[in-house]
């Protein structure tokens, strides 16, 4: 008996899709707690351009983070009160940045409480956008709220007053490895020291030892509700609700009624857990780059072939006329006397200045530093 195998080849058919028009694209909410208003303009991509990625850059938050700025229009902001602002872009001659941030001169303490407040951007080439926006009502907090938070035993009660204009509260903790945010109804809320993070991959825990955590509430408008919790919930089913005439995008407005800086805690009980510093001779104690450390066991391994996951905070030496944080960010591991660092330039995990490995002898750390080169040796006190 015999078998015949029949083979077909099959020629995928190429079909080409047209490029999609690049789509303007606004960004803008008036805050209440802000020295100024800011709207960024890009335009959508569509693959017709390369864009480059460097760092993260505040003072030019389209160009470092592969945007497409849209330069040179003309954003006008009018008032409840009739008046007609226009933004001046942060474009620089000298470096290139800001391009696609406008600006107005307008302080959130000015802003009027349920106030309706028009944006117009007519661009070079003659396509017009429009929007609008009503302000909550509600007292903005301005001043930091400082506390101490014990991730193993504290827990925050969080609560602030009604705002009867606002269609919803956000609710939003800064943490190393990006903010947990969500939307609430209510005006109290309970935070434990053992929530996670379900907004940044692998779940890490919110509330992180060794860094300075921002907690903020704000009462937002309809269009930073909508657009937020339909761009963000991929279970809505709904897609993005735009209220942006003539592009894509959002313009909204909030008022932040509470904020706490939290500095977080934990037991250091752990072997490599502890307050640090730096020993050695006059000459290296003037010369090294980190002067102490603090360091907590984040997470103790599940199992015994995994390290610990360390997280801390770093003395940093600044070098004259260096701008920078003096006291950052470390985030690292340890496992069977062996410890690897990650020295932050701030407080963001995604961004290390300087790594060190080392092992842990007693109360003594000592290691090399990867980038600069050099020996660590840090005891604990």
């Amino acid at each position: 008996m015999s078998l015949v195998v029949l083979v077909v080849a099959c020629e995928i058919e190429k079909v080409e899709i047209p490029r999609p028009d690049r789509a303007l694209a606004l960004h803008g909410v008036l805050s209440a707690s802000a020295y100024s208003q800011v709207v960024l303009l890009e335009r959508t991509r569509n693959g017709s351009v390369s864009v480059r990625a460097p760092s993260f850059d505040l003072e030019d938050p389209l160009g470092s983070d592969s945007g497409i700025a849209e330069p040179d229009a003309i954003v006008t902001l009018t008032t409840p009160s009739g008046a007609t602002l226009v933004a001046k872009e942060d474009i620089t001659e000298l470096f290139g940045t800001g391009s696609g941030v406008y600006r107005f001169s307008l302080s959130g303490s000015a802003l009027e409480r349920n106030g309706t407040y028009r944006l117009s951007v007519l661009t070079r080439a003659g396509e017009q956008l429009a929007a609008e926006t009503i302000v909550p009502g509600g007292v903005a907090a301005v001043t930091a709220e400082p506390r101490t938070f014990d991730r193993a035993t504290d827990e925050i009660v969080l609560e602030w007053p009604e705002s009867r204009s606002a269609r919803s509260y956000l609710v939003r903790i800064e943490t190393p490895f990006g903010p947990r945010s969500f939307f609430t109804d209510g005006t109290r809320v309970r935070l434990g020291g053992d929530l996670r993070n379900s907004d940044a991959d692998g779940l890490p825990r919110v509330f992180i030892p060794g860094f300075p955590q921002a907690v903020t509430v704000s009462a937002v408008d309809s269009n930073y509700y909508d657009w937020f919790r339909s761009h963000n919930d991929a279970l809505s089913g709904t897609g993005l609700l735009n209220r942006v005439r003539g592009g894509l995008g959002v313009f909204g407005s909030l008022v932040r009624l509470r904020l706490l800086d939290l500095n977080v805690v934990a037991p250091q009980r752990e072997a490599a857990a502890g307050t640090f510093r730096f020993v050695g001779t006059p000459a290296e104690v003037s010369s090294t780059r980190y002067l102490s450390l603090e360091l907590y066991v984040e997470s103790a391994a599940a199992r015994g072939d995994q390290p610990d996951a360390l997280t801390g905070r770093a003395v940093k030496r600044l070098s004259l006329g260096e701008a920078g944080c003096g006291l950052c960010g470390v985030l690292g591991s340890a496992s069977n006397g062996h410890v690897e660092l990650q020295f932050l330039s701030a407080w963001s995990a995604r961004d290390t200045a300087e790594t060190f490995v080392g092992e842990l002898r007693g109360d003594t750390l000592i290691g090399t530093y990867r980038g600069a080169g050099g020996v660590g040796r840090f005891v604990r006190q």
